[in-house]
């Protein structure tokens, strides 16, 4: 993630910002709740997520993994098949994201969001 992204003016690190940062990428949200119903291989992720291509997803899912929000496991080699799970601090993401579902009940409608 860029330092600016994750920063304050003054340089130090903020973690409001880079939290921010991370569900403000696009399909990040997306992949997280979709993970929550348990493990999805690529294909049924890319499928349910709907829209993103699959180098995105691939990118969004590496970056994921990486800071321990999600964790990958090959199950076989030949052919190759992936699952993805939420890891415990993923699980805490959602739990995290549960408000703004919360929100978005009580406050947004079909006729309020433009489809």
């Amino acid at each position: 993630m860029e330092a600016k992204l994750t920063q304050t003016r003054e340089g130090e690190f903020c973690p409001v910002r880079t939290t921010l940062a991370l569900v403000g990428q696009k399909w990040v949200p997306h992949i997280v709740y979709e993970l929550t119903g348990g493990k999805r291989r690529f294909n049924e992720l890319a499928e349910r997520v709907g829209g993103c291509n699959s180098r995105t997803l691939r990118d969004r899912l590496k970056e994921l993994e990486q800071i321990g929000v999600v964790h990958r496991e090959i199950v076989e080699t030949t052919p190759p098949w992936v699952e993805y799970e939420l890891t415990a601090e993923g699980r805490e993401l959602a739990e995290a994201m549960k408000p703004l579902a919360a929100w978005g009940r009580s406050h947004l409608t079909v006729d309020t969001v433009e489809v």
